[in-house]
This record gives structure tokens, sequence and C-alpha cells, in this order.
């Protein structure tokens, strides 16, 4: 039986615990496990993007791009978050968005496909965006390259000889399944394949190892588990085997090797740098900043390890204290298949997730009936899950979500 001592001995056990106090505290009264979707707010953001607005537009203007460092920023970014990647510090840039970084990638890699390949290889649960990227470049490309999208029971016997890219996010958004990434780069690599990872739902939460996975390339959001901010930079990666091979698909003034050169023709830059393309976001890199600064403290085993507790202690209560009310859990059982959330269903999960909203707990809905858990390992606590799946179970017993105006759940 756990109960709310067993979950705060838990709290008191955790290493973690001091970066707690670096996050905005939340709004009193309501529980947040959104880190999924947007992560929890360091507490010097606010100042440092006033300190861009006042020292940096009003004061400094255009000295700012080299007193403030608002160029090296990117590499910076890039540097400060390797590790939580398990990644060199100078093989990841800090870049546009995850849309754009891996429309960037897919190009990239397939100018480097070995010969007589022609298929991009994708699972059909691979989030929305990731899918739409790859028609796009199929319809720029013609008939040249095939996008060929199976089960995840099909997909390790999908890899043949006219694969060129295996391209995959990293973690169901739905269901929190994550794919063994190790294994997957194996079997890509076997058959002459590269591999593009989209980290969006696992980057700070569960632990990454994308140098000794033998993966390719990859590229992760930094507003979710990384705590960066609405609209934070993207952040690509690839292996130095891969590098200065060809040209990026997106040629700009930042991703030329002297970029203050002026010269009439390209040259790319060395390394990820070449995927920057126009002006950094400043604004949105000096928010990203005040996450490094957090995660670069952070050693990734102790966040991975304490994810993983989180996430057993929610489904343990799920299971203890919401079955009865037919809620199930959806995401793996087992941690090692577990990405960054954990999903419930219910028949009603539209319904009920609007007043599970207006009970004071943040959490998401997909369709067609999961409500998904963010949990952010530096912040959230195993007392918010407890009072949390306590409030949840109170508005099924009152069937409170059977009210006309949860009819539909927010986005």
């Amino acid at each position: 039986m756990l109960d709310l001592i067993a979950c705060q001995r838990l709290d008191a056990a955790d290493p973690l615990r001091v970066f707690r106090d670096r996050f905005a505290p939340a709004d009193p009264g309501t529980l947040y496990f959104d880190a999924n979707s947007i992560g929890a707010m360091p507490k010097d953001a606010p100042a440092r993007l006033a300190a861009v607005l006042e020292q940096g537009w009003r004061v400094q203007r255009r000295r700012s791009w080299s007193v403030l460092d608002w160029l090296d920023a990117p590499s910076k970014i890039g540097a400060g978050l390797a590790h939580i990647l398990g990644a060199e510090p100078d093989d990841v840039i800090a870049t546009g968005d995850t849309t754009t970084g891996l429309f960037k990638l897919l190009a990239y890699a397939w100018s480097l496909r070995k010969p007589g390949a022609d298929t991009v290889l994708c699972e059909e649960g691979t989030f929305s965006t990731d899918m739409y990227v790859a028609q796009g470049l199929r319809r720029l490309l013609g008939d040249g390259m095939k996008l060929k999208v199976v089960t995840s029971e099909q997909l390790k016997a999908a890899i043949d000889d006219k694969t060129a890219i295996v391209y995959l996010s990293h973690v169901d958004y739905r269901a929190s399944r994550r794919w063994d990434m190790a294994e997957l780069s194996k079997l890509a690599t076997a058959k002459g394949a590269l591999t593009i990872w989209d980290l969006s739902h696992a980057a700070g939460a569960v632990r990454i190892e994308l140098q000794k996975s033998g993966a390719d390339f990859a590229v992760t959001c930094g507003y979710k588990y990384l705590c960066g901010g609405p609209g934070s930079p993207a952040l690509i990666w690839m292996h130095k085997r891969h590098q200065n091979r060809n040209w990026p698909s997106v040629c700009g003034w930042m991703g030329h090797d002297d970029t203050f050169a002026f010269e009439k023709e390209y040259r790319p830059a060395k390394g990820p740098k070449m995927f920057q393309a126009g002006t950094p976001p400043v604004l949105g890199n000096a928010a990203m900043m005040a996450a490094v600064d957090i995660w670069r403290d952070v050693d990734p085993a102790l966040a991975a390890e304490k994810h993983g507790k989180l996430s057993q202690t929610l489904i343990a209560l799920v299971d203890q204290e919401l079955s009865t009310f037919g809620v199930t859990v959806t995401s793996p059982r087992d941690y090692g298949l577990q990405g960054g959330h954990v999903s419930i269903a219910h028949a009603a999960a539209e319904q009920v997730m609007g007043a599970v909203l207006d009970a004071g707990v943040v959490c998401s809905f997909r369709g067609p009936d999961s409500i998904r858990f963010g949990l952010g390992p530096l912040y959230t606590t195993h007392a918010e899950l407890w009072d949390a799946v306590q409030r949840i179970k109170t508005v099924l017993q009152k069937e409170t979500w059977r009210d006309p105006k949860y009819g539909k759940a927010p986005i």
C-alpha cells in the first residue's frame, strides 16, 4: 500500500530535490504535470529576458552581438545540454524549431544515403510534424524518394537494403513507448541505413546516449522537459562521422564558415554550426540559457533514476486508487520501454480531463482516450503525485466529469 507518508519519504531521499528551488514556484493550489508540453520556468528567466531588453536592445543595441554574446548563444546552449543527450559539446547546436531541424537533418541525411537506397522508413506512431516533414521532402524530391510507414511490430523486419534512413520519434507521444535506440541503430547500420531521432518526448526525462548508441542524427525541442520556455530553440545533433560531408539544405549567413566575411559564395561552417541559417532568436536563447545553467549541474543518470521513480509511483497510485473507476495505465510498465510521460486511459477521457483541470491538476489529453502526465525530474515530487491522484479519484467518485461543460477538453 502506497500512502502519502511513503511518497514524502521518497521526496526526502531525493538527491535532486535542491533543483526544485531553482524553478519559479507553481500557482498555489495547482499541480503541474505538463513537462511533455512545456516545462517549468527557471526562476531567473524573467530577469534574463529583462536584461536582453534593457541592457541589450535599449543600451548596447548592435554591440550586444559581441558584448553580450548573442552570436555565441547557439553553441553555448548546445554545449551546455550535450551531456543530457549523451553527446560531445561541439556536436550539438541550438537553432530554429524542431520541424525545421527535422527537415534540415532529413535532407542532409538523404544526400549521404548509400547507392541504391531509396526509402525513408517511419513507424505509424511517429509524431505528426515528423511525418509532414518527410511527406514534404518526398513531394519536393519527386519519385526518387519513397516513404514507407509500418507498424511498430513490423519496423525491425522492414529495415532492408533499400532503406536509406530510419526516421523515428524516440518516444510515442500518446502511449509513451520508447524505442531501444542502440538496438535499432545497430540494425540500421548493418543494412547501411542512417538513423534520425526526434527526442522531444525523451530529452530531459529519460537517459539518452546518442554517442554510445550508434545513432547518426537527432533533433529535440527545448521547451518540454528541458524547460527552455515557449518557442525555445531546438537542438540539432550530428555524429562526427557525418560532419562536413555536404552542404546543408538551407544555406544562410549564420551557417557560413566566416559569417561576417560577406563572401559571394557560400562555404558551410564546420560541424553542426552549418545548420544555422538566419539571425538567432536572441530572446528565446536568453530564456533557454536560464535552463541550460540549471541542467549543466545535473547528473543525467540521477535525473533518469528520479524520473523512473516518479513514473513507478504514479503507475502504482493509478492501479491502487483509480483502477476501480475504469482507469488503466497504457504506458509501458517496464521503465526501460517508457518515455518521458505516463499515459492513462478512460472511456470518457476527454470529459474527465476537463474536470481534472478544474480540480487543479494540469496534464494533457490526446485522442481518443489518453490523459498524459509529463513528469519533470528536477521539480516534480512524489507527494504531488499522491495529491493529484486523490483529486482525480474525487472527480471520478462524484462523476463531476459528466457535466455538459466538459464536452471537449482544452488542448
